[in-house]
């Protein structure tokens, strides 16, 4: 699985691409966070209304699998408990926890094979249609490996409605888009492009050879940018311009990030990074495509970074 680094600390990203741990055991006791989307992403479960909060409003194939096919879960495997879930008009949510180990032969993939089976049943009766194929292939899952995280993924599904009203309302901070020249390279961008129209930026760059006395000059001079409204451009690599990131970030300051990575397809921020999307003040360039290989970035793009930070502080 990729990961999506955060140059935060803490800001998680996500994405539709399908997680499997290969070093863990499926049938085992233990907690997941499951989501299934509709083919082509079909808004068959109901529609989003945004009074008097934003909410889906299921429709009928959604009210019987939130009512009906959800349930069938835990009556045909009793040591699995649905603990929460959230339906959205082209996807699902579920946080499910295995009690004890499965039966033999039984594991998640099999468990979530046969849910989905009798979703599309109910869908092909419903719809009148029994060519229908209602999820797309596969799902994703994310393993919940601390009791802390289940309040915050509670949370974090709960306001998907209030997201979606956002990226429907703002839908040119959330979309990516290719082929943009940034400091005479072609890139990939996603948040508001506007920021690199801003003329005072400033490039958060931490050398080896910074001593402490020079880092701290140096922080002043970033924080007081992003204090008279300019933009903090950085790749966030070293340990000292993540720490400036992450105060920028907690302070409501316009950041360029620059990424060692492009965008998956269906790429959404979450968390703090969705809400500075959602205010216009974070915008993420890659200077190349998303390669789903999980490695480390090498010094030659560290260096390529920093110099196309510095670049986009100059204006080029």
């Amino acid at each position: 699985m990729p990961h999506d680094r955060s140059p935060y600390g803490n800001a998680a990203t996500s994405h539709n691409h399908k997680r499997r741990a290969k070093w863990h055991d499926y049938s085992a006791p233990g907690t997941y966070m499951i989501t299934m989307a509709i083919e082509d992403r079909k808004p068959l479960f109901g529609r989003l209304e945004i009074r008097p909060e934003p909410h889906v409003e299921l429709s009928p194939l959604g009210h019987v699998i939130q009512e009906i096919e959800l349930a069938k879960i835990h009556q045909f495997y009793p040591m699995i408990h649905l603990w929460h879930h959230v339906m959205m008009p082209d996807h699902l949510h579920a946080i499910i926890h295995i009690e004890s180990p499965l039966p033999k032969n039984r594991h998640l993939g099999t468990v979530m094979a046969g849910f989905k089976s009798g979703c599309t049943r109910a869908a092909r009766q419903l719809m009148g249609n029994h060519e229908i194929s209602l999820f797309e292939r596969g799902y994703n899952d994310r393993i919940l490996l601390d009791d802390g995280q289940l309040d915050r993924w509670k949370h974090y599904l709960d306001d998907n409605p209030r997201r979606l009203a956002l990226k429907r309302s703002h839908p040119h901070l959330f979309t990516t888009l290719h082929g943009i020249t940034v400091a005479g390279r072609n890139c990939q961008i996603f948040g508001n492009q506007f920021l690199m129209d801003i003329p005072d930026k400033e490039a958060v760059v931490v050398h080896r050879a910074d001593s402490d006395r020079d880092y701290e000059r140096k922080r002043q001079a970033w924080i007081a940018c992003g204090e008279r409204g300019g933009v903090l451009v950085s790749a966030a690599i070293a340990e000292r311009e993540k720490r400036v990131m992450r105060e920028a970030m907690d302070r409501g300051f316009s950041l360029i990030l620059l990424r060692n990575n492009g965008f998956p397809e269906m790429y959404k921020p979450s968390g703090e990074a969705f809400e500075a999307c959602a205010e216009g003040r974070l915008l993420q360039i890659s200077p190349w495509d998303y390669r789903g290989e999980n490695r480390k970035i090498t010094r030659e793009e560290c260096l390529f970074l920093n110099g196309l930070a510095e670049g986009l502080a100059r204006g080029e």
